[in-house]
C-alpha cells in the first residue's frame, strides 16, 4: 500500500475542466491549490472526517462526496471542485467542478460518479 495520496482526474470531463479553467482561470487555480492542501492534510496523517469544515473550504455533500471551495479571491465567481476520497487506495478521484447555480446539478453527478466507481 502507498504511503502519499494521489489524484486521479479521470472520472472528471476533461472538456468540462478546460471550458471551465478558460472561463474562471483565477476560481479554477484557486479550488486545485486547495485541492493540493488537502493533500498534503491527508498525507500527513489527518482522515477525512477531521478535515471536514477545517479547513473552511472543505466540505461533504454526504456518501464519500467532498466539495473543495475556491479561496482569496475577491469578487470571484463562486466555485466548487467535488471530489471523491478512496481512503483504502489513498486516491482522490476529481469528479467535476461547477458554480453555485450548477451546485444541485453537480452534486447529483457527482454521487452517480462515485456510485459508479464503486460497482
Amino acid at each position: 500500500m502507498q504511503n502519499k495520496w494521489e489524484v486521479d482526474f479521470s472520472l472528471a470531463s476533461g472538456s468540462s475542466l478546460r471550458r471551465f479553467q478558460k472561463n474562471h482561470a483565477h476560481e479554477y487555480a484557486s479550488c486545485l491549490r486547495n485541492l493540493d492542501r488537502v493533500i498534503m492534510l491527508l498525507d500527513d496523517g489527518n482522515s477525512l472526517r477531521s478535515l471536514n469544515r477545517n479547513p473552511s473550504f472543505f466540505r461533504s455533500e454526504k456518501r464519500g462526496v467532498y466539495r473543495i471551495g475556491q479561496t482569496g479571491l475577491v469578487g470571484a465567481k463562486e466555485t466548487r471542485l467535488y471530489v471523491y476520497a478512496a481512503e483504502r487506495e489513498k486516491v482522490v478521484y476529481v469528479l467535476g467542478m461547477g458554480t453555485k447555480e450548477s451546485q444541485t446539478t453537480d452534486i447529483n453527478d457527482a454521487h452517480k460518479a462515485v456510485k459508479n466507481l464503486k460497482k
